[in-house]
């Protein structure tokens, strides 16, 4: 009977099969996730972000995809997550819509603050008992620059 070899597996040494390993060493899986991660992060300065009405109206072309929203945060909220982490949620508004905003961290914002949030856009999603609807993981929480306040001088 012919045995069936698994991929990545090699031939028989002293009646093990030996495991295939590439010849880069692993190399070649860590640069590209390394470049995945340099493209993810660099996302924010790419230029393009959406306004939360936008998010909304195609929020399954964008489920579970890195984002970058512009709008005014409010219900700004700080919370002690497992081993005492802290983390703060916000509602990103803009006149039409909001989504919840999550991020490790202290807030470095408040309520009334026009920000720029970049993080991966849940539009629904089951955890435990509850669903989580239209929610961003934010990596990136940005202070834009108010506009409205009059110079001083």
């Amino acid at each position: 009977m012919m045995r069936v070899r698994r991929v990545g597996e090699g031939p028989k040494l002293g009646g093990r099969p030996r495991l295939i390993r590439s010849a880069c060493g692993g190399r070649l899986g860590r640069l590209i996730l390394a470049s995945g991660l340099l493209g993810f992060l660099s996302a924010p300065a790419a230029g393009t972000s959406l306004s939360v009405t936008e998010l909304l109206e195609h929020g399954e072309q964008y489920h579970q995809q890195p984002v970058s929203v512009v709008g005014e945060a409010a219900d700004v909220a700080t919370q002690t997550g497992p081993r005492n982490r802290p983390f703060y949620t916000f509602a990103l508004k803009d006149r039409q819509g909001s989504v919840t905003v999550i991020m490790q961290g202290k807030p470095e914002l408040s309520n009334g603050d026009a920000v720029m949030v970049h993080g991966v856009f849940i539009k629904s999603r089951k955890a435990g008992r509850t669903t989580i609807t239209n929610r961003i993981e934010a990596t990136v929480v940005r202070q834009l620059h108010d506009t409205h306040e009059p110079f001083v001088g």
